[in-house]
């Protein structure tokens, strides 16, 4: 049977074995991010040329903190490189312009590092990112010691040149060392002239710098440049009412085209008509010449009027005969037309005694009325007589005097 000792130390025992797996459960929580697994994520792949160091869980960061880690890592059969899948935490929506850059640690960790981005827009679940490469050291030595080897030969190169430069200046000295002489005092000529020159072109500005020092004058280019605003508009305002001027005047010039244009293809015709038309005034001022020498002609029947007094009281006379003619012809004239009209309206009223009978040409007094029969002819007068008598009182003219 066990002791009180024992039990204390089967009590002690499990106790520190629990608190060793309540430690080791705590430390493998912590340090084994397993919250990972309840944490909801989506996934993006990322194209890279090499994934050197880059494995299944390393550490996908921005700004420093972790957002996420490697899913998997592949070959890309078909461009070519490395494909990596990430698990990107859903809290963290990166940005449509952001980068994923491939860091590589002194001690050959690598980490996959995004920068934020600046766009609103955000990476969609599935997107396909083009990696950046992390900066080599030796590959950046290696490029520079091509591109100093270039550099090297071009210098090489220059120095050569310099070289002949140098050579053929100093064959030219050789040759031309009397004329340098002259040369030289060419040379300080031309810097006098150039010296001289320049103290005019001093006193010049000098000048130049009083006249627009003066306050009068300062306030007179004031106004002037105050002023071209205005002038500047007054000549657009004129160019625009020149330009309306002559498209007026362009619009004259075509309508007048149009006017003329008709005229100018009848100009034929229109000579012909005219020459005829002087001819035919050739012609009536020839026999108006000679009507007027008619008239004027002793003989003449116009001068005999004019110069006869007995003459041109006959000619009146006979005028006012033959207006009271005229009038004694008026009442005749109106009986035809009335007359004629009842013909032609009632034609059947003209029979064969109407043709015959005669008229006296005087108006009966009762012709107005219709005739009348007698008392003993309207007893025996049948309708037919009565009808006969009517029409012949109808046909018989009315001459009134």
């Amino acid at each position: 049977m066990p002791t009180m000792s024992d039990r204390q130390l089967q009590f002690r025992v499990g106790l520190f074995v629990l608190i060793a797996f309540g430690l080791i459960g705590a430390m493998v929580f912590q340090f084994g991010e397993l919250t990972s697994l309840w944490q909801k994520s989506y996934q993006l792949a990322v194209h890279f040329e090499s994934a050197t160091g880059v494995h299944a869980g390393s550490p996908v960061k921005m700004s420093g903190l972790t957002i996420g880690e490697v899913r998997e890592v592949a070959l890309d059969e078909t461009r070519g490189g490395v494909g990596v899948i990430l698990d990107i935490q859903e809290r963290y929506l990166l940005r449509a312009d952001a980068k994923a850059i491939l860091a590589t640690s002194l001690l050959g960790d690598s980490v996959i590092e995004f920068t934020p981005g600046t766009k609103s827009q955000r990476l969609e679940p599935g997107t396909l990112l083009e990696g950046q490469m992390p900066l080599d050291p030796l590959s950046i030595v290696s490029r520079l010691d091509s591109k100093l080897s270039v550099s090297m030969a071009s210098f090489e190169q220059t120095s050569a040149e310099w070289r002949k430069v140098a050579e053929n200046i100093n064959g030219l000295v050789d040759t031309n060392r009397g004329n340098l002489n002259e040369v030289v005092e060419r040379a300080a000529t031309a810097l006098h002239e150039f010296t001289i020159t320049m103290q005019e072109a001093k006193q010049t500005l000098q000048s130049t710098n009083k006249v627009f020092s003066d306050p009068q004058t300062q306030e007179s280019l004031r106004q002037t440049l105050a002023a071209l605003p205005k002038l500047a508009n007054e000549t657009q305002q004129t160019i625009a009412l020149a330009r309306r001027t002559l498209e007026s005047a362009q619009k004259n010039f075509d309508n007048l085209q149009d006017v003329t244009d008709p005229l100018a293809k009848s100009a034929g015709p229109l000579m012909a008509k005219l020459d005829r038309s002087l001819t035919n005034l050739d012609i009536l001022s020839v026999e108006l010449a000679a009507l007027s020498k008619l008239a004027a002609s002793e003989d003449g029947s116009l001068r005999k009027i004019a110069t006869d007094p007995e003459l041109y009281r006959n000619l009146n006379r006979s005028a006012e005969s033959l207006s009271i003619l005229l009038n004694n012809l008026e009442p005749v004239v109106r009986d035809v037309h009335i007359f004629t009209d009842k013909v032609a309206r009632h034609p059947e009223l003209l029979g064969v005694s109407g043709a015959i009978r005669g008229s006296s040409g005087i108006k009966e007094p009762n012709d107005s009325e219709p005739r009348r029969l007698p008392a003993d002819e309207a007893k025996t007068a049948t309708p037919a007589t009565k009808r006969a008598s009517d029409k012949s009182n109808l046909a018989t003219p009315k001459i009134l005097r």
